[in-house]
């Protein structure tokens, strides 16, 4: 077993980690640039006191080299601005292109679908998304850092030169940076405590803003009501972080003026010096020009500051994710799974619980399921049927028993491995906006540039007709993402993910979860009758199962075992003509039913 990696790095390793990963040169230009490009103007300051002390003592020598100097520092600070700009953009784009892809990638990391159900994980998720700018200019915060940090550093050496009291008024500046570091963590907290509001508000957003509900929204007249539980949602999330951010202002207002009283101080104390002769004119205007800078410098600190915390909130929200996901992957099983079923697939005593959920989805679950077999699964809606596909194909892991695969646990086997060895079509499918040969060829993405596997799958999944009636047949693009994107309707969709599913050839296991609810009634039996015979015949290889789930019930005919749900428990077992004999049997009192409704 693996053991779960030591966390090597903070939040702020973390965060220049992203950048120099993105653009190592990009990030090393930005940082010298920016830290030292702040340090020219302390310099540019002590050169105008070298030459007014030089103009005053008429030492044309000196004033000659001060100017001189002057021209150079301004002329190479001047210079650089554009192309450490250039690098700084280039930084961030860069940093932010893979700060998306670590995001899905630790997404896709985590075993199953469970985690993405428990509200926790989703709220970190939510909070990530949102935030994820942070982390591309995490670079960008820390070299204005180190630039803040040596230009301070440097004035305070001069001023130490002049005064060594002066010093004290750098140290001013503690409280209010302090004061914005705490400010800052409040804030994150608040962000975090409004997630679940948020994501709401983002949810009914989109809702509200996408085409494919516009129809239902003016029909049903629900614009006004949806706009107002949005504006509720969104308020009520803003209201948590707002109270905190008004707290926060006083918190900071007093630490500012704190240092507002320390620095008209130290303009009097030097202004006092001067007319009793214990400083240069020189001396004077330099310190006054540096004296002034502190209250910029300060206000540029406070703000950079502030950004850094800001990077840091979303650096320790990154690496709790990839903790997260090490610690779900170090449970994970790492058996490799069988390529051609034996006995088959059992469940015992499975029981299953979603994540928050104090209600069992499964309960008692005992069931056989033969290799080579046809199995569907029947129940009323919310029964469980959609659940029990989930557990087979290792989305889930059941919070009680077990299942097996030929004597094997399925806890046991490397999920990965086991989704290969699956193939599915779920009725919440995905739209996957590539071309028709990228989207069916998902399925198994080593074979999508093969245009005779994609065809071959097409064909068996019942969009043949549909791609070529397409302008460009496998090479159309779907979606409104591409400006010559075709948007498919929902049953044509279902078509696409039916082709899709049909991609790996032998699979152990092919589940079909209401896989034509969106297709129109007349041509849904026809395809899945259609579908699950020629299924038969390719699972034969690996002596595979094929188990769907369908309101359908006169395909349940086709199938060699029928698992009849209710209430999260299986309520019958066995063959249609078995079921039928049942008198007050649910699986015969649905069907009679449905076919009442179809006559």
């Amino acid at each position: 077993m693996t053991s779960v990696p030591a966390r090597r790095r903070g939040p702020l390793g973390a965060a220049i980690g992203l950048s120099l990963e993105a653009d190592r040169r990009a990030t090393l230009v930005t940082f010298v640039a920016f830290g030292l490009r702040p340090t020219v103007l302390v310099l540019v300051f002590y050169l105008v006191k070298v030459m007014v002390d030089a103009a005053v003592a008429h030492d044309t020598g000196t004033l000659t080299a001060a100017v001189m100097g002057t021209a150079l520092a301004s002329a190479v600070a001047v210079g650089s601005v554009t192309y450490s700009i250039e690098q700084s953009v280039r930084m961030i784009e860069s940093t932010a292109a893979v700060a998306d892809r670590r995001l899905m990638t630790l997404i896709g990391r985590l075993p199953g679908v469970a985690h993405l159900d428990d509200p926790d994980v989703r709220d970190q998720i939510e909070v990530l998304r949102q935030e994820r700018v942070h982390l591309s200019e995490g670079g960008d915060a820390v070299s204005l850092i180190l630039g803040a940090t040596l230009r301070a550093m440097f004035t305070g050496v001069i001023l130490a030169m002049i005064q060594p009291v002066l010093l004290l008024l750098p140290l001013l500046a503690v409280p209010p940076l302090l004061a914005t570091r705490r400010a800052h963590r409040r804030r994150d907290e608040a962000v975090g405590r409004a997630a679940g509001g948020a994501r709401l508000a983002r949810h009914l957003l989109t809702v509200g803003s996408s085409p494919a509900a516009s129809k239902e929204l003016r029909l049903f007249g629900l614009g006004s009501h949806l706009r107002a539980r949005q504006s509720e949602a969104a308020t009520t999330a803003d209201r948590t972080v707002t109270r905190t951010v008004w707290r926060n202002l006083v918190a900071t207002s007093a630490a500012s003026a704190l240092f507002a009283l320390g620095y008209y101080a130290a303009l009097l104390f030097v202004l006092y010096r001067f007319t009793r002769g214990q400083v240069s004119l020189g001396d004077v205007i330099l310190t006054l020009g540096l004296v002034t800078s502190v209250s910029t410098q300060l206000s540029q600190a406070v703000h950079f500051f502030g950004f850094l915390q800001q990077t840091l909130a979303a650096s320790r929200r990154l690496l709790w994710l990839e903790e997260y996901a090490d610690r779900a992957a170090h449970g994970a099983g790492e058996t490799v799974p069988t390529k051609h079923l034996v006995n088959g697939i059992r469940l015992d005593g499975v029981g299953f619980r979603y994540p928050g959920s104090d209600a069992r989805a499964l309960e008692g679950i005992d069931l056989a399921l033969p290799a080579g077999s046809i199995v569907a699964v029947v129940g009323a809606n919310g029964a469980g049927k959609s659940t029990l596909i989930k557990l087979l194909a290792g989305l889930y892991r059941p919070t009680s028993g077990r299942i097996t695969v030929d004597g094997v646990d399925l806890a046991t086997v490397d999920a990965d491995l086991w989704h290969l060895r699956t193939s599915a079509c779920f009725q919440d499918f995905s739209r996957l906006e590539f071309s028709v040969r990228h989207s069916v060829g998902a399925g198994s993405p080593a074979h999508a540039e093969d245009d005779a596997h994609v065809a071959r799958a097409v064909e068996q999944g019942g969009a043949a007709e549909l791609v070529a009636g397409l302008p460009k047949g496998l090479a159309t693009h779907l979606g409104t993402s591409f400006d010559d994107g075709v948007d498919l309707s929902g049953g044509e969709w279902q078509r696409v993910a039916l082709a899709r599913a049909r991609m790996r050839a032998a699979p152990c296991l092919l589940v079909l979860d209401e896989p034509t609810a969106a297709i129109d009634p007349l041509a849904e039996d026809a395809l899945l009758t259609a579908y699950v015979q020629a299924a038969r015949q390719a699972v034969a290889q690996s002596n595979g199962i094929t188990l769907f789930a369908s309101h359908r019930l006169s395909t349940a005919r086709l199938a060699d075992l029928i698992v009849v749900v209710d209430q999260g428990r299986i309520a019958q077992l066995g063959v249609h003509d078995h079921l039928m004999a049942e008198p007050d049997g649910i699986y015969r009192d649905l069907y009679e039913r449905q076919s009442r409704a179809y006559a």
